[in-house]
């Protein structure tokens, strides 16, 4: 029983929708329009609108939008076929608006050029009543469809749009000064965008309110606007709005954590420097014959407070690189040099991992005198060999080659290791990203450092990577000068 209630339901929907279709009635014969008025009335169709003068049909599309046109074709002062003519004109190209043919003349011609011209159905007359509703039934149907369909198409691209508006700003409010272009006059006659006064918030720290909070659209629509279209439009403006406000928060939160990470990392270098100064005197102070213990002690302190300096050091690079002031003084160096003090530094990491460090110049490179920041150049080459040696198993190697040509120098780092997953390369020199967060060893900036030294440069630090197969990272240092540009994340 409920299966045929619903479908009841179904169709009294059905049949009310087409009811409520307006007709247009064009025959210079006023019995014609009578029969034809009368006939549709009894079938609960209202919205009739009629003339005998089939010049009028033009304003009278215009003035009343019918849904389908009862159309003679003999007429005087202008013949059917050219008012078809008129209402193709007249009708966009996107829209459907389904024309009948209800005429004495039963040649066949007069049927194939009228469904040439534009009529989607041809009746004779004198014509059976059922016949012509039925006709005008299944017409109306096929516009009320088409109708839907359009839309339909013409909803989803307009909540598209207004997405991609919100997305592309990341700003709720200049998406909503968008909004009345997006709306009139398709979907609304009048659109207002208000922005209240709105005091700032007291707390200088607190997370800013999204803009889109303090905004008000008010739509005036035309009398038949979808609603539910309109509260799409309104809850993604507050899904956008409430992206924002976290957003902020969360820019907010970041900055607040990295002038923490700034001052204490400010505040540890001192201590730190103190601690690893005083461990290294007390193990030189041992006699090679003194307790092991107490120099094996000794070696540790001192190597895990350098490993402390060296974290230290990354948070303050990472605070200066935050508020994009990584300064680079370039100066005349033999590559070698550089190269060389980078090898002094790392081969006794590399070696307390079982693995072979080599350090190779392509001919002359080594003597070759270029304008580089050497201590980031070195710090760079730290990074990037610190990390290979984090990841390649004992018995690997990490192999670094460089070369130096009139315009650039170039270098790359090598290793044996497992290689790098697709999905991790992206993320790769993000700050604060690490592959495996369960390692405590650093805080992710290495290579998110690395990168800043080389962009600082002018320069490209690049990296091709094959699970099994290892880790390269490419360095590329232009020499001459370039232009200054601003550096992006």
């Amino acid at each position: 029983m409920s299966g045929a209630v619903a479908m009841r339901a179904t169709d009294d929907a059905r049949r009310a929708r087409l009811r409520a279709c307006t007709i247009l009635l064009v025959d210079d014969e006023e019995a014609n329009l009578d029969l034809l008025e009368a006939l549709l009335n009894d079938e609960g169709y209202v919205h009739l609108v009629r003339t005998q003068d089939p010049r009028t049909v033009p304003a009278l599309v215009a003035a009343h939008a019918p849904d389908l046109v009862l159309l003679d074709l003999h007429m005087p002062h202008r013949h059917g076929l050219d008012v078809l003519a008129d209402l193709q004109a007249a009708t966009p190209p996107w829209d459907y608006r389904p024309v009948l043919v209800l005429t004495a003349d039963a040649t066949w011609e007069a049927r194939e050029r009228a469904l040439a011209c534009g009529a989607r159905d041809f009746v004779t007359k004198p014509f059976e009543a059922t016949e012509v509703l039925l006709r005008v039934e299944n017409l109306l149907e096929a516009r009320t469809l088409h109708a839907a369909e359009r839309a339909g198409r013409e909803r989803v691209s307009l909540l598209a749009a207004w997405s991609g508006l919100l997305a592309a700003s990341m700003d709720p409010a200049t998406a909503l000064a968008q909004l009345p272009h997006l709306l009139v006059p398709r979907w609304a006659r009048a659109c207002e965008v208000l922005a209240p006064d709105v005091p700032p918030p007291d707390d200088a720290h607190s997370a800013p309110v999204a803009d889109a909070e303090r905004v008000v659209a008010t739509i005036v629509a035309h009398d038949a606007v979808d609603g539910a279209l309109v509260d799409e439009l309104a809850a993604r403006a507050g899904l956008a709005a409430e992206h924002a406000r976290l957003l902020a928060a969360a820019e907010l939160a970041t900055r607040e954590r990295e002038r923490l990470l700034a001052v204490v990392a400010h505040d540890l270098r001192n201590p730190l420097g103190a601690v690893a100064l005083y461990a290294e005197m007390l193990g030189s102070l041992q006699p090679d014959v003194g307790d092991a213990y107490v120099r094996g002690a000794l070696a540790t302190i001192h190597s895990s407070t350098v490993g402390m300096q060296r974290l230290v050091e990354d948070l303050l690079d990472a605070s200066t690189l935050r508020g994009d002031a990584l300064r680079i003084v370039r100066a005349d160096v033999r590559a070698g040099a550089v190269f060389d003090e980078a090898e002094r530094m790392l081969r006794p990491m590399a070696e307390a991992r079982g693995l072979a460090l080599t350090v190779a110049a392509d001919d002359g490179a080594a003597e070759r005198v270029v304008a580089v920041d050497g201590p980031r150049v070195v710090q760079l080459l730290s990074n990037l060999v610190g990390n290979a040696v984090k990841f390649t198993p004992p018995g690997g190697a990490v192999t670094v080659r460089y070369a130096v040509t009139d315009d650039a120098l170039t270098a790359s780092v090598a290793d044996t290791g497992a290689g790098i997953d697709a999905d991790d390369l992206p993320h790769l020199f993000t700050a604060f990203w690490r592959r495996d967060r369960r390692d405590p060893q650093g805080a992710g900036l290495g290579l998110w450092i690395a990168r800043a030294v080389a962009e600082a440069h002018d320069g490209t630090l690049r990296v091709a990577s094959r699970p099994g197969h290892g880790t390269t990272f490419h360095l590329a240092v232009p020499l001459v000068a370039r232009p200054a540009r601003r550096r992006e994340d």
